[in-house]
């Protein structure tokens, strides 16, 4: 048995001894589960039906009803803590699992809430799952390389979790992602992570651990990172919610990834969620301690308030130009921009089509600067453990556009990257929209080994424009075929249209993305709130 072997059975070991007895499924539920895993945590029978109700709150809900004395943190923290245990067994989202930790932490917190009849904070009990390249004090961070296990055990807490944890919030996991890190799909030395909706499909990535328990209502919300799509793609497969922040408005310390300090495009951090309005609960919770008097790269930029009475021009992108949208996808995009025409003016929403430029470019680009190394960095991590490289691994490493720069031709990319960006804004302000309506990526969920379209999301990356995913409450049908005349922009199209068969993607959850230029973050988290109160009801 290789090092890598080992250190991946000894780890799985690990997590599976951490599941309470009293958690495990019966094993011939496991033997025959449905493609839809999604509702066997609430008729498993391993749940009360009190602890049912509580995880069907979503984090703003369940902090109201922690401090209004209605439920004890114990209580939320057991249920929702209990709901991933049974989420490990089915979808595989979990790398570490410290329950007793967090019960302690709840029982303090009772024991404030009694004692003094106030909660610590806005997040007062709240069970918050966190992704495996993020800090927890005494938890392991190995950031899915198999290499760093045992390595990367942390002194103390990372900056956000910090910011969190004096909120009130409880942490009892940390959650899987992908053998570098940079998949749109979750698959590492621990497990493949799957889609609750449809386990033949993957739940996103990198934060795809996150947003597969999410969607489990294992987690009240989680946190994720993203340098090209990491929180939004796994949002998108699975009908959450979630936002990619402008750079530096969010702290990172204590974030690790492989090439530290490459900076051509910057990786956020951002929460996953189940409502518009724990996404902006989170944003709030971070800026409201003002990390910018610890970090000195954090803009000074509190969360502000939004004119909701503000008319907004929205943008609506059929496509990108590159790659178009598969069937089901294109379909949820055109019936929710119908229903903003029609309806957009009782929110105070306005549409106009929005034609990309040169997205082509933007996609080069970024894909150049993602390994400015030649890939030297992350290679060497997983060369140290002999670590065998997932077919998303070695198709990412491959592209052309990955290889080694000079000094100097790191310079002149980067000179590329913002005279992009430059171009890129003046074609944005000719149409004089507020915000950008777009899909999320090429389709649904994406089936395994099969997430190679990254322009969708990558491309905001590249001009560090916050973007927010919302579902819309549709699902694939498994029947919705692609027009017999269609014609492929290029390659990449031609990749996507041929992975697509209808019927793979029954159930999956149906996604879209709303973008605006730096610094929008709350105009995004707006739009996203908007459209949601015309979509319920209507679709």
């Amino acid at each position: 048995m290789t090092d890598y072997e080992s250190i991946a059975k000894s780890e799985r070991a690990r997590l599976d001894a951490s599941i309470p007895a009293n958690l495990h499924l019966p094993s011939e539920l496991l033997a025959n589960l449905p493609k839809d895993v999604s509702g066997v945590p609430e008729t498993c029978g391993l749940l009360t039906e009190e602890q049912i109700r509580i995880t069907r709150f979503d984090g703003t809900a369940l902090a109201q009803e922690i401090a209004s004395g209605k439920i004890t943190a114990v209580d939320a923290v057991t249920a929702v803590a209990s709901r991933a245990a049974i989420a490990e067994q089915l979808t595989h989202p979990l790398t570490e699992f410290f329950l007793d930790e967090a019960l302690e932490r709840a029982r303090q917190l009772d024991e404030i809430y009694r004692t003094t009849g106030k909660t610590v904070g806005p997040l007062h009990g709240v069970p918050i799952s966190i992704k495996s390249q993020i800090d927890v004090k005494g938890h392991d961070a190995p950031s899915s390389f198999s290499s760093w296990v045992g390595k990367m055990v942390a002194k103390e807490d990372a900056a956000l979790v910090a910011i969190l944890r004096a909120a009130g919030a409880v942490f009892f996991c940390t959650t899987n992602m992908p053998q570098t890190i940079m998949h749109l799909e979750t698959h590492s030395y621990m497990a493949r992570t799957l889609n609750p909706y449809n386990t033949a499909l993957a739940p996103g990535g990198s934060s795809g651990g996150e947003s597969s328990l999410v969607a489990m209502k294992g987690s009240s919300f989680g946190v994720g990172t993203d340098i090209g799509g990491s929180v939004r793609s796994p949002a998108a497969a699975c009908g959450l919610y979630s936002l990619r922040p402008t750079a530096y408005r969010i702290p990172y310390g204590g974030i690790h990834a492989s090439c530290k300090g490459a900076e051509g495009v910057i990786s956020v951090a951002g929460p996953l969620a189940r409502s518009a309005r724990d996404v902006k609960l989170f944003m709030k919770t971070i800026l409201s301690a003002q990390p910018w008097l610890e970090d000195p790269l954090i803009v000074q930029l509190p969360w502000r308030p939004v004119d909701e009475t503000r008319k907004l021009r929205m943008g609506y992108m059929l496509n990108d130009g590159n790659v178009h949208l598969q069937p089901p996808l294109r379909l949820a995009l055109e019936k929710v921009v119908n229903v903003l025409k029609e309806r957009g003016a009782e929110v105070g929403v306005e549409m106009v089509e929005y034609t990309p430029w040169e997205h082509r470019e933007g996609l080069d680009i970024v894909r150049s600067l993602y390994f400015a190394d030649g890939a030297k960095d992350v290679k060497g991590i997983l060369a140290a453990n002999a670590e065998p490289l997932k077919p998303l691994t070695e198709w990412v490493l491959s592209n052309p556009l990955v290889r080694e720069h000079t000094v100097n031709e790191l310079w002149e990319l980067c000179a590329r990257r913002d005279a992009y960006r430059t171009a890129y804004s003046r074609h944005w302000n000719s149409f004089n929209i507020d915000v950008l309506l777009c899909p999320v990526g090429p389709g649904p969920a994406p089936r395994h080994d099969t997430a190679k379209y990254w322009g969708y999301t990558a491309q905001w990356n590249l001009l560090d424009y916050p973007a927010a995913v919302f579902p819309t409450g549709m699902r694939a049908t498994g029947a919705e075929p692609f027009d017999e005349d269609f014609q492929a922009f290029c390659e990449d199209d031609q990749i996507n249209h041929d992975a697509y068969k209808p019927e793979y993607f029954e159930n999956a959850p149906l996604s879209l993305q709303m973008v605006s230029k730096r610094w929008n973050d709350e105009l995004v988290v707006d739009a996203v709130t908007r459209v949601d109160r015309v979509l319920r009801g209507s679709l």
